[in-house]
């Protein structure tokens, strides 16, 4: 699968709460709504305060409903680990997984030390912009489209962190 040029897709992504997976997700659904694809998002993130599990839903397409069953995705972006190995399930036989983790033990499609990256920009909250640069070269998703929806979605405090993180991402490329 090319998830680039593929016009439907179902991208399942997730994290913990405070690293950011709504602004992914909705940056991501911005994007695919603004090249006219029809979008469907989902999100859970009942402990997200505490740290707990988030996930978001992402149906680029011709889709009857939010949820994505086990087994159906074409694309999982984790923003953690942990959260992304507990929800492999998720993905679909020959699906990518785009993960931030430490090291690449060859679970994984694509791994990057978005944390470590985060860490360097001294911008420690920032791996979910730098996981979306990553995702988005996976999706073939155009660096300046992202940027400007980057920094539209932005909170004004955040908006120069994110751009640079944003970069990071797309400069890390999709290992």
């Amino acid at each position: 699968m090319n998830p680039g040029t593929c016009s439907d897709r179902q991208i399942f992504m997730v994290g913990l709460g405070g690293q950011g997976i709504l602004l992914l997700a909705r940056a991501l659904a911005v994007w695919a709504a603004t090249t006219g694809r029809e979008v469907i998002t989902s999100e859970t993130h009942g402990m997200a305060m505490r740290g707990g599990t988030v996930t978001a839903s992402l149906k680029v397409g011709r889709y009857a409903g939010p949820l994505i069953p086990p087994g159906a995705a074409d694309v999982l972006i984790g923003l953690d680990e942990q959260e992304a190995l507990t929800h492999l399930p998720m993905l679909r036989q020959g699906g990518i997984s785009v993960v931030n983790a430490a090291t690449d033990t060859g679970t994984f499609s694509h791994v990057v030390d978005a944390a470590g990256v985060a860490r360097s920009l001294g911008a420690p909250g920032s791996i979910n912009m730098i996981m979306l640069g990553i995702a988005a070269q996976v999706l073939g998703i155009d660096r300046a489209d992202m940027e400007k929806i980057v920094e539209e979605l932005s909170p004004a405090r955040a908006k120069r962190a994110n751009l640079k993180a944003l970069q990071a991402g797309f400069d890390c490329g999709a290992q």
